[in-house]
């Protein structure tokens, strides 16, 4: 599975990201980005399976941030999303309403399980070769 990684600037934060999902062999980040607009020209031509997208605040208080969600998930296929909140943030309204079910997940910053079982989850949807529909 390859997965676009959003919204994590470039240093040590992004290398231990990057390792973490590399970890598992069936996955490999094939880029990342720190600005929405780039992020979403790499989504748009290598099609990842899986975007990682880092929100320093709530998705609802972050257009840029929902620029970039929507984008992903309007793919054709569309991307599973992993919605990494910062870790003391309230998740808010609208992570809510755009979960859906086995495509998008949050999780918080720090927790490295709760990332590697949303990459897992979405992995084995995309298998099914439907991302919103469960194999």
């Amino acid at each position: 599975m390859t997965v676009l990684v959003v919204g994590v600037p470039e240093g040590v934060e992004l290398e231990r990201l990057r390792s973490r999902i590399q970890s598992n062999p069936h996955f490999q980040v094939i880029s990342h980005a720190h600005e929405p607009a780039v992020a979403l020209a790499h989504a748009r031509i290598l099609l990842p399976d899986i975007t990682v997208l880092a929100l320093r605040g709530s998705l609802d208080g972050d257009p840029s941030a929902a620029g970039v969600f929507r984008g992903v998930r309007a793919l054709d296929p569309p991307s599973g999303v992993v919605l990494r909140t910062a870790a003391g943030a309230e998740a808010g309204r609208a992570l809510a309403a755009v979960a859906v079910e086995g495509a998008v997940h949050v999780v918080r910053e720090g927790d490295t399980d709760g990332l590697m079982r949303a990459l897992r989850t979405i992995g084995l949807r995309r298998a099914s070769c439907d991302p919103d529909e469960m194999p």
